[in-house]
């Protein structure tokens, strides 16, 4: 029979942050808070809060991913079926599709070649697809405009049949499209065009469209598009202003109201990116000089600073979850970007750190130019760099 004794002699107990001995010296204590405290610093600068996760954009092992250069996600959509649609801009863009019933991104079809696809893509409820691309590194030059059905089962296979694509005759045949945007509840599509910024809006059914006007005289216009509940159309024009076009009016101006920015830099801000609540109306985004994040109301015709989440300019997306918070990315063309949350119940907005993804591999990620929401509430944010990656984020509940 053991004994209490021949218990505590088997029992394996903690191991102490000091060897056993004599008292430790005073330098030794400081060592060890010192490594304590690099330890902690260096887990603080990731994202703590909830998991992330990455999936390769091809299948491993089976099928090869969207190779380097190719590779940046620059837009992201939710299909009907939950499935997440995305386009990358570089040599070549693609169009993929995440499948989250069984985990794999499968690589479409090349759209373009030396082409940017920055907010770009729209997937209507009846699972058409509208797609966009400009020309990259700043050329002149026509893009494309297509149309398509994803009219695929419940689950993808590992090299579905590329979907009969059919070409739309660009508002401006010498320019590219800059943007897309969707008005569901009216069917249509708004977009801006690359060279002049001129606003055009087609009938997503019949395919008739009209050019509104040019957003901005100067030329000087946002890449991003949000669409109100009440179905007016909103962007950025110089000097971090806003203008808005409404259907049914078919007025398009000035709204007089410039996103916030720190003192004096009003000339080098723009909007960099939108959402919006669809619970409330109002408009969350963040500005290009400082990335100042900024709650817009069109009702009260209100324009609200809710702060810096970090140190870097820039929002480069942003997407509002289901947990009611709005999550961004924020950081410079070539830095390191950190993703940030402000909570629309509280009003905290905070600082989560740089992405860091131990699965599917272990990979930092730097550079982000889309997210969206998932049915879940998952953020899917699509990272932008020579080699890139689909990042999943799952808040905490």
């Amino acid at each position: 029979m053991m004994t209490l004794e021949d218990e505590l002699d088997r029992r394996k107990w903690p191991r102490p942050p000091f060897e056993m001995g004599p008292p430790p010296s005073s330098a030794d204590r400081r060592e060890w808070l010192r490594r304590l405290a690099v330890s902690d610093y260096e887990r603080s600068v990731y994202v703590s809060e909830g998991r992330i996760v990455l999936r390769h954009l091809g299948w491993k092992g089976v099928v090869k991913a969207i190779p380097p250069g190719e590779s940046a996600v620059t837009s992201l959509a939710v299909d009907p079926k939950g499935r997440v649609v995305g386009l990358t801009s570089g040599a070549k863009s693609h169009m993929f599709i995440y499948d989250p019933q069984v985990d794999r991104v499968v690589d479409l079809f090349t759209i373009d070649q030396d082409s940017l696809a920055k907010n770009s893509l729209v997937v209507c409820p009846d699972g058409k697809v509208f797609a966009a691309t400009r020309r990259s590194g700043g050329e002149r030059g026509p893009g494309r405009l297509i149309t398509l059905s994803l009219s695929y089962g419940e689950t993808l296979t590992w090299e579905p049949a590329k979907p009969q694509v059919t070409e739309i005759e660009l508002p401006r045949r010498d320019e590219g499209i800059s943007c897309l945007a969707h008005d569901e509840s009216r069917g249509l599509l708004y977009g801006l065009t690359s060279e002049t910024g001129s606003l055009f809006c087609m009938e997503t059914d019949s395919g008739k469209a009209h050019i509104a006007g040019q957003v901005d005289e100067l030329g000087e216009f946002s890449d991003c598009l949000a669409v109100g509940i009440d179905g007016t159309v909103y962007g950025g024009k110089r000097w971090g202003g806003l203008f808005a076009y409404r259907h049914e009016q078919g007025e398009l101006g000035e709204l007089g109201l410039r996103i916030p920015s720190l003192a004096g830099r009003d000339l080098y801000n723009r909007v960099d990116s939108m959402a919006v609540d669809t619970v409330t109306g109002r408009i969350y985004g963040g500005g290009t000089a400082d990335g100042v994040l900024f709650m817009f109301d069109p009702k009260e015709g209100r324009m609200v600073s809710l702060g810096k989440p970090t140190f870097q300019p820039r929002t480069r997306a942003i997407a509002i979850g289901r947990d009611r918070k709005v999550y961004g990315i924020s950081g410079r063309r070539g830095g390191c970007g950190h993703l940030f949350r402000y909570d629309l119940s509280t009003g905290d907005l905070r600082d989560l750190g740089i992405p860091l993804a131990h699965s599917d591999q272990f990979w930092h990620g730097y550079e982000f130019d889309s997210m969206v929401t998932g049915r879940g509430g998952e953020i899917y944010l699509g990272e932008s760099d020579r080699i890139s990656h689909l990042f999943i984020y799952y808040p905490p509940h």
